[in-house]
């Protein structure tokens, strides 16, 4: 696991396609373009290398870059994948706990993401990490299925 840099950018994206096709059962337009702008915010941002390019990578924006409901000090988890041959091996988790590390380490108390609720292995994951449901459920607004948020105290 290393920092990820702007040579990454383009594999990670990549990589962020191919995980939501393979979560969706299906590519949805529009993927690769809300996801991009988010590394400019970019607070931890983590790559795990594979032998044919990255496995997996991480990225947490800064404070105020995500929902207006988030909480206003709280960096927010916002891109979380792994290839789809390299699922279920631990790597997400290896990620998660690492990326949250980092934020703690940067003086951040508390962080914040958003699961869609009918990826159980994701909300899982988070469950299984610290992470607490905040608030009401709510519509993604591009897939229009039911997302939460997710609130840790690092």
């Amino acid at each position: 696991m290393r920092p990820g840099a702007a040579a990454d950018l383009d594999a990670c994206l990549a990589l962020w396609v191919a995980a939501c096709a393979a979560r969706d059962g299906q590519a949805f337009a529009g993927v690769a373009e809300r996801a991009r702008p988010k590394f400019d915010a970019g607070v931890v941002w983590l790559v795990a290398d594979g032998v044919d390019g990255a496995d997996g990578f991480v990225l947490a924006t800064r404070p105020g870059s995500g929902l207006p409901g988030d909480p206003a000090d709280a960096p927010v988890l916002g891109l979380l994948a792994t290839r789809p041959g390299a699922q279920a091996q631990g790597l997400g988790r290896a990620l998660l706990r690492e990326a949250t590390r980092r934020l703690s380490s940067l003086g951040h108390e508390r962080a914040v993401l958003h699961g869609l609720l009918d990826n159980v292995a994701a909300v899982r994951l988070y469950e299984g990490e610290g992470w607490v449901a905040a608030g009401e459920p709510y519509d993604h607004s591009l897939l229009k299925r039911p997302t939460q948020r997710f609130e840790r105290v690092l």
